[in-house]
């Protein structure tokens, strides 16, 4: 009696959740039963596309027919078009099954061995592979008639939401994500005047509570993709062809300071500026122009027997540029800011208690997550394994192999990277203690601290730096903005959108290296945690 498998696959969910499979199977069980073929099994494809790379089952089904050589004869579909797409894998995998004495029936369509079923089958093969080439570029045409339209297509960029759930299907513009698209946009302001590097911005926008995937501020790379994204300006760009087209949507800047923006980029290029420290100027890339939001620079003047400190600004393009401003009276109105600044133990107890909790919360999730990345570390070290098999035995071209095992050979990278151990509370108390006294008098604190060190203490307290003359006004870094206006009962800057503990606790440990400059490193902390 001859011995066949059956092989069923669909192309969608909705195909899984539905009747498709079911009778997929039951049409073949019919054929087998009219034919006298004896189904020894059943393989059942439940992925999403016809790609190689996706089709475990598939490779299942070769192997079967490998371990059991002369006793499987047929393989049952119920069209040609369920197993395979293109020509090119069609016949690789019929040569690879013929090898084993297994021959391919279709149940709805009419091949055979004769030549007028070999023709039918290669043009039924041709056809599939024609209806997957006709689909893929009826998606592309879609996406671009979508361009077209005034709506983007695909997932928007940061500051936007889209108008439709998950897998549906696009009608509306994205719309405006609140608060994050108001703090964009004044970011995009703030950007314009050319006061501020990209560094600058993207630790500015953290304060703000904006901050990339996986990290505790936005990547330089982050911050120029967004500020050359066109989407911002209410453009919507081919990425086929370059044509642009007018969205819907929401513009968060208009076209005139899009540009402006732009030639300010190119002028300046990507680099940031080298600034060398000066114990006589300490400030100087701190404060700013109080006209054009420019950083200071400071010079000596000489005269009546003494030596005279000052700032001032050097853009050519300002009208205070000849305006200098005393180095005491700078440094005085810094100062004093300090003192108003100075968190109480009170205040850092708070902060204290909120950082353990979240430390004692966090290892569960740590946990979970390291089970996670374990687990898919497996089945993507089965995903290469299958893949190997598979151009082993032909059926996948080299492109294709190469491409694929790169793809999945990153992802696995990702998920074998080694992760650090949680923060334990010793680590985390260890820091408080030593921020206790030091954030009790910010003053002192400043002036004992070396200059490469006080430079990075000024960035903590203000990442952006801070107008000559309206310092109360300026941003402050997380850790003061958001426990130390509770106590001051002061208001600084733009609101965050959040507070992420996992940032304010990267500013906790920070200041505590700052300020163990000099003597013994203080251990970095292992895992960052979020607030449960």
């Amino acid at each position: 009696m001859t011995r066949g498998i059956i092989y069923c696959r669909v192309s969608s969910k909705e195909q899984i959740q539905g009747t498709s499979l079911e009778s997929q199977e039951a049409a073949c069980r019919e054929y087998a039963r009219s034919k006298g073929i004896e189904v020894v099994k059943v393989f059942v494809e439940e992925g999403e596309s016809a790609k190689f790379a996706d089709r475990t089952q598939l490779l299942a089904l070769v192997d079967f027919c490998q371990t059991h050589k002369g006793t499987v004869q047929v393989l049952i579909v119920w069209k040609i078009d369920r197993f395979a797409r293109n020509v090119t894998d069609h016949y690789s995998v019929k040569a690879t099954l013929a090898k084993y004495g297994v021959s391919i029936a279709s149940v709805t369509e009419p091949i055979d061995t004769n030549p007028e079923g070999r023709l039918m089958e290669t043009i039924l093969a041709g056809f599939a592979q024609f209806d997957n080439d006709v689909r893929a570029m009826r998606t592309v045409q879609g996406m671009r008639r979508k361009l077209q339209e005034g709506i983007f297509p695909w997932h928007p960029p940061i500051g936007y939401r889209s108008s439709v759930a998950n897998g549906e299907k696009k009608t509306q513009p994205d719309v405006p994500d609140q608060p994050t698209f108001d703090v964009l946009r004044t970011a995009w302001k703030h950007f314009a005047t050319g006061a501020y590097t990209q560094v600058e911005m993207g630790r500015l926008m953290s304060t703000w509570g904006i901050g990339g995937k996986g990290r505790d501020t936005l990547a330089r790379q982050s911050v120029y993709q967004l500020f050359t994204n066109p989407f911002y300006a209410g453009v919507l760009v081919d990425p086929w062809t370059g044509d642009e087209y007018e969205g819907k949507h929401t513009p968060m800047v208009t076209r005139a300071e899009f540009a402006s923006v732009q030639i300010m980029m190119a002028a300046r290029g990507r680099s940031e500026p080298h600034r060398k420290d000066n114990p006589e100027f300490p400030l100087r890339g701190l404060v700013r122009c109080e006209t054009c939001e420019r950083c200071f620079t400071g010079a000596v003047s000489r005269g009546h027997g003494g030596r005279y400190p000052y700032y001032f600004c050097c853009a050519r393009d300002c009208a205070s540029r000849d305006k200098n401003h005393s180095a005491a009276n700078v440094h005085r109105e810094f100062t004093s800011f300090l003192d108003d600044l100075s968190l109480t133990p009170q205040a850092i107890a708070k902060i204290g208690e909120r950082v353990i909790t979240s430390v004692e919360r966090s290892k569960a999730e740590l946990d979970a997550q390291r089970r996670g990345r374990r687990a898919r570390s497996r089945e993507l070290g089965r995903e290469i394994e299958e893949l190997i098999r598979m151009r082993a035995q032909n059926l996948i071209s080299d492109d294709e192999f190469l491409a694929n095992k790169k793809k999945l050979a990153e992802q696995k990278a990702v998920s074998d990277h080694p992760k650090d151990d949680a923060v334990t509370v010793d680590q985390a108390q260890a820091d408080l203690d030593a921020i206790v006294e030091p954030l009790s008098n910010l003053q002192d604190t400043w002036r004992s601290l070396q200059p490469p060190f006080r430079r990075r203490f000024e960035r903590v307290i203000l990442p952006s730096g801070y107008i000559f003359g309206n310092i109360r006004t300026s941003t402050l870094g997380l850790l003061f903005s958001t426990f130390g206006r509770s106590e001051t009962g002061l208001s600084y800057g733009v609101p965050s959108v959040c507070t992420p503990l996992n940032r304010i606790w990267a500013e906790i440990h920070a200041l505590a290296e700052i300020l163990h400059g000099g003597g013994p490193p203080v251990p970095p902390p292992k895992q960052r945690f979020e607030h449960s």
